[in-house]
């Protein structure tokens, strides 16, 4: 210990008194030296939050200085709506290819099985729904649930 020290008394949890002795018979140095160690690791800690803290607002505060907040909300909405469109096409082809299976399917059954083919629809349409539900933390789970995929469609 190079610098001069100040003593001070302090009260610790047993339990806690023995962590630290056990620590300083691992490294072979004094209890005291293992409590600095940690009391200084924990003034490094403190003080990087603060850091860490500070710029964050230096960071803020040039962001903004470099983009108005409209601007930003404009870019956000920009893109926000370019998804949506994207999303829109999406739904569009979807639902093209749904109409077209069902009218290939119209166009392969006869009249007798078409009771047998409006039941099928009906449910798949539900079990769509159910799906379209589902949330997103939900959706790996139940595909990956092979049974029960079985399980559903075996019932249709």
């Amino acid at each position: 210990m190079s610098e001069k020290c100040i003593r001070r008394s302090i009260y610790l949890p047993k339990e806690t008194l023995e962590k630290l002795e056990k620590i300083a018979i691992n490294k072979g140095v004094k209890t005291s030296e293992v409590i600095r160690m940690f009391i200084d690791k924990g003034l490094n800690i403190e003080s990087s939050r603060e850091d860490i803290d500070f710029i964050t607002d230096i960071i803020r505060q040039e962001l903004t200085s470099i983009y108005r907040l409209e601007d930003i909300k404009e870019i956000l909405d920009k893109q926000t709506n370019r998804l949506a469109k994207m999303i829109m096409k999406i739904g569009k082809m979807s639902t093209g290819q749904l109409f077209l299976l069902i009218n290939m399917f119209l166009r392969m059954i006869d009249e007798a099985e078409e009771d047998r083919f409006d039941e099928l629809l009906e449910m798949s349409i539900r079990n769509g729904i159910n799906y379209m539900q589902k949330k997103d933390f939900q959706i790996n789970d139940f595909l990956q649930d092979v049974d029960n995929l079985k399980n559903i469609s075996n019932n249709l």
